[in-house]
């Protein structure tokens, strides 16, 4: 940093820093001399109402306590609003230095249960509220060369919980911060803070769980939430992590609990099997799941590394039968995509599974020529039931938009990418939910397969969240529903048949119940196992303060974790 940055004001922006961690966050940025500016409408947990005035706001505490703020009763899904707010703090201080992006609201929502309204707005704030601020603040600290930007996701986007729409938003925001913070220029800065404190939002949410404390702790995928810590402990993480010292990290997502932190490592491959020239991939698949991808998924590691683990079985033909295939399965396929919907429907009928199509696609039995949008599916695949009989398994293949042919990796094309995002998410659970819906009416075990185009920024971001999504598919169904999810990273034609054998297999063979949930990837010439994102090491300090030592600490965990 210049000597002219070292000598002046930081100017810092805190989200949602009216109450909660982001009050901590803004107070402890005030107490190291910044000014500090809280973003809040101020209003209920739900966000569907303002709350009246209840003593001094997070900025007049800061001023009374001899710092410098100001607030503003503007939401971050006021796109415009937000922008304008940080381009005049810049016409007024000459900076942006620090984004902190706290803000959200808590509606009840999970893979079976909550309003598509619900939905809407929870991904509204949190993802696209997300956005609105990354494209506000982002232009600016990139001409001005300096900036850091934090965001703010949850272990419910990373731990199997089933949070719904929260859940889903915040993997989306910890898959942007992957992907975008290593794409800002030097000097600029994104990461983000994956935090847990008894906030209103907790204990709302606990306080309204069915069935009391335990059921509201399986929710968060078995994190008990009685112990903790209140809000005011992840002041001085929040602020170190939005700080110069921490200027050196850039794309990585930090949880804290105000006494420890530990980095989330993204998913990574356990498991990659050929599929180029394979002479019969569904007999191949047939050996590989049992040795070596369900394994992997239940112990998050791969059981490799020793003798060959299949033998010839990429190279050798599958054991002639006979006979064709035969199977009392029905299988809904919906997709918007004709190619898609051929490949996928003719990989299923070679081996003895009978299908109906809905959207595009020559299945034997169309039902309708359009896929519906949001929380309207259920009524759709209620239809489509009553038409087709019941269904044993439902695929979505809906299209994300491939990205740029010559991609140039930059900020900009990431953020262009995820435009629509929210839409995309809130269509993906409406086809959830309608599985869920059709599987509890039908009262019968329904496989869902959700196959998402992940050639783009955005794509990946979506495959993510829908990946997080279906973690939660069995807790929330009474264990009637096996959802899955596949990433296709390619762009390759030839690979739709691939993944048309894999949704086959995840439909017809009984031994993959463990892989609900998944996060399974097709690319060009193989197809594989992805981890679940989770804490690579934890630093433990005793806390709130933040020792002298801890950066370097840190520097070592993330470094190694990146070697």
């Amino acid at each position: 940093m210049s000597s002219d940055k070292a000598r002046r004001q930081r100017i810092v922006v805190v989200t949602g820093g009216a109450a909660g961690i982001g009050a901590a966050i803004a107070q402890a940025f005030g107490h190291s001399g910044a000014f500090v500016v809280t973003v809040d409408p101020v209003l209920s947990l739900d966000g569907s109402s303002r709350i009246a005035d209840e003593g001094p706001t997070t900025a007049q505490q800061i001023i009374d306590a001899g710092g410098t703020a100001r607030a503003s009763n503007l939401s971050v899904t006021d796109r415009e609003g937000v922008q304008t707010l940080f381009a005049d703090l810049v016409e007024e201080f000459g900076a942006l230095d620090t984004v902190v992006n706290v803000a959200g609201i808590s509606r009840p929502t999970d893979f079976a249960a909550g309003s598509e309204e619900d939905w809407a707005a929870v991904i509204g704030v949190h993802l696209d509220g997300y956005l609105n601020v990354l494209g506000a603040a982002l232009p600016i600290m990139v001409e001005a060369g300096h900036g850091r930007i934090l965001g703010v996701t949850s272990g419910s986007g990373w731990r199997p919980a089933n949070t719904g729409a929260y859940g889903c938003a915040k993997r989306a925001v910890a898959a942007l911060t992957w992907q975008i913070g290593q794409a800002t220029p030097a000097g600029v800065t994104v990461n983000a803070l994956s935090p847990i404190a008894l906030t209103r939002m907790i204990t709302g949410a606990r306080s309204s769980a069915a069935g009391g404390q335990s059921a509201a702790d399986a929710r968060t995928g078995g994190l008990s939430l009685g112990a903790a810590p209140p809000p005011e402990n992840l002041g001085p993480v929040g602020a170190y992590l939005g700080s110069e010292e921490f200027s050196w990290c850039r794309g990585q997502v930090i949880f804290s609990n105000g006494a420890e932190v530990a980095l989330v490592t993204p998913p990574r491959l356990l498991e990659v099997c050929r599929t180029a020239d394979v002479s019969a991939l569904p007999h191949a698949l047939a050996a590989v799941f049992p040795i070596a991808i369900v394994p992997a998924e239940a112990g998050q590691s791969t059981n490799g590394g020793s003798t060959p683990r299949f033998g010839p079985v990429f190279d050798e033909p599958a054991p002639d039968s006979g006979a064709t295939p035969s199977s009392a399965l029905t299988c809904l396929v919906v997709t918007d995509d004709p190619a898609w919907g051929n490949a996928i429907s003719a990989g299923l009928t070679s081996q003895g599974v009978s299908c109906v199509g809905l959207g595009a696609g020559d299945a034997a039995q169309p039902v309708s020529t359009e896929m519906a949008e949001g929380f309207a599916a259920s009524q759709q695949l209620a239809q489509a039931a009553r038409d087709a009989g019941p269904f044993d398994a439902v695929v979505v293949v809906a299209r994300q938009g491939a990205g740029a042919e010559a991609p140039d990796d930059s900020w900009q094309q990431i953020l262009d990418e995820h435009a629509g995002l929210a839409q995309k998410l809130l269509n993906d659970a409406g086809w959830a939910r309608a599985v869920a819906d059709h599987s509890a009416q039908a009262d019968r075990p329904v496989s869902l397969v959700m196959v998402t185009d992940a050639t783009s920024a955005g794509g990946r971001s979506r495959a993510q969240a829908v990946a997080q999504h279906a973690r939660s598919s069995h807790t929330a169904t009474s264990d009637r529903v096996d959802a899955f999810a596949i990433s296709v990273e390619t762009v390759d034609e030839n690979e739709r048949r691939t993944v048309a054998d894999l949704v086959t297999h995840l439909v017809r063979s009984p031994d993959v119940a463990a892989l609900s949930g998944a996060e399974l990837v097709v690319a060009s010439g193989w197809f594989g196992l992805r981890s679940h994102p989770r804490p690579a090491a934890t630093i433990s300090f005793g806390g709130p303060a933040i020792p002298g030592w801890l950066d370097a600490a840190l520097r070592s965990v993330v470094n190694e974790s990146a070697g």
